[in-house]
């Protein structure tokens, strides 16, 4: 009975020896595997997101599936190996010219990796320019300055890419437009390089910014810009009986009459017009006393009784639309 007992187990202990012997590989050999990592593996992230031309720019690679603080990395660019090293994870340079291309090749062997992963970044600096005025603002005939926004009034921006290869994708540009930081999804798509807002009341600059990118993405130009909140402002013209109102020569606080009759035109810059001048009050005031508002509300025909002394002119223009839309003037005339 005890021989019995024996064989069987005599039998066990070498059923588990012969299973240790079989696994003996799998818990030697366990650490040393190896695994292919696939170029997808290894993310590049570039600093800024869309590089002007002589931006500091900062290329750093990245990997959830690989420790890339020990592979072995090696940046070659158009002069050849530019950096080289165990952990090289992020390379520095500054941007050239506009139109100009920076590649970098970039081999990387991974510590635990059985194949060596190839990256190419190319980085093609691009500049948008933000051209604004205001869309609604009045100025007077022949004036050639851009009306100025002021609090209440449309600001049109329009994206201008000067960079050849944000040029050569005219047709075929998308726009992002943000007001302030926010976001303008119904400003922002295709061919839309335009973007019309209201100024705000409160603030004194707005902030837009704009990203022009082709639409296959090889291309992308980003700026912003701060748009200044101006005042309204009268300016006081002489109108002449033959040769119309002289906008070429503004009046200054005192001028002399030697005329018996003067016609003075007030002009009530940069206020919000949108189709109609008809939302603008005129109240005027010689010598500190209001008078009927003339015909012509922007006119007032001066006509002194005698000459000697003088007549002090005021005016305040409001825009009955917006709020804080007013401006006003004084003139002192010689008599």
């Amino acid at each position: 009975m005890y021989k019995v007992k024996l064989a069987k187990i005599k039998i066990f202990l070498i059923g588990f020896f012969i299973i240790g012997i079989i696994n003996i590989p799998y818990f030697c050999f366990a650490d040393d595997t190896q695994i292919e990592v696939q170029e997808g593996d290894i993310n590049v992230d570039v600093t800024p997101n869309n590089p002007q031309p002589y931006d500091d720019v900062t290329i750093n690679l990245s990997s959830y599936v690989t420790d890339l603080s020990k592979a072995i990395i090696t940046w070659s660019g158009k002069t050849g190996t530019v950096l080289s090293g165990i952990g090289k994870t992020s390379y520095s340079f500054k941007a050239d010219g506009p139109g100009s291309t920076s590649t970098f090749d970039i081999t990387i062997t991974p510590v635990e990796g059985m194949n060596i992963v190839d990256k190419r970044v190319t980085i093609s600096p691009s500049e948008v320019e933000i051209m604004w005025e205001s869309a609604d603002g009045y100025t007077p005939p022949f004036y050639k300055g851009k009306s100025l926004p002021v609090s209440g009034s449309l600001i049109r921006a329009v994206a201008i890419p000067n960079t050849d290869t944000i040029k050569s994708g005219i047709g075929s540009i998308s726009y992002t437009w943000k007001n302030n930081g926010d976001a303008v999804p119904d400003a922002s798509g295709y061919n839309k390089n335009s973007y019309v807002f209201k100024n705000s009341m409160f603030d004194s600059t707005n902030e837009v910014t704009v990203t022009a990118s082709s639409v296959n993405s090889n291309y992308a130009a980003e700026n912003t810009i701060q748009i200044p909140d101006y005042a309204p402002k009268v300016i006081f013209y002489k109108k002449s009986p033959t040769e119309g109102v002289l906008y070429n020569n503004a009046l200054n606080k005192e001028i002399s009459m030697p005329e018996d009759e003067m016609t003075i035109v007030a002009e009530p810059y940069f206020m919000s017009v949108k189709g109609n001048e008809n939302n603008f009050t005129y109240n005027w005031q010689i010598n500190g006393e209001d008078i009927t508002t003339p015909t012509k509300k922007s006119e007032l025909t001066v006509r002194p009784t005698s000459h000697g002394g003088f007549a002090t002119i005021n005016i305040a223009i409001e825009n009955l639309k917006e709020l804080f839309q007013k401006a006003s003037n004084q003139l002192k005339i010689n008599l």
